[in-house]
């Protein structure tokens, strides 16, 4: 890994990428962030956490009625 890093040091303005990168994923977790938090419905999100626990008792009475 030492080998990768020394060439990596040598090469003018690869900082750029590093930073690039960085911006790309904070743009990328704050538009999810925004889209989930404010831009869905409430009663959507409800929805999606209701199916979730119904699902999860659909599962627990599956398994209580093979035993």
């Amino acid at each position: 890994m030492k080998i990768v890093s020394s060439v990596l040091q040598e090469i003018n303005g690869i900082q750029i990428y590093y930073i690039i990168g960085l911006l790309i994923f904070v743009v990328l977790f704050v538009y999810i962030f925004i889209r989930t938090y404010f831009l869905t419905p409430r009663a959507e999100l409800t929805s999606i956490k209701n199916s979730i626990f119904e699902e999860d008792e659909l599962n627990n009475n599956e398994s209580t009625l093979k035993k």
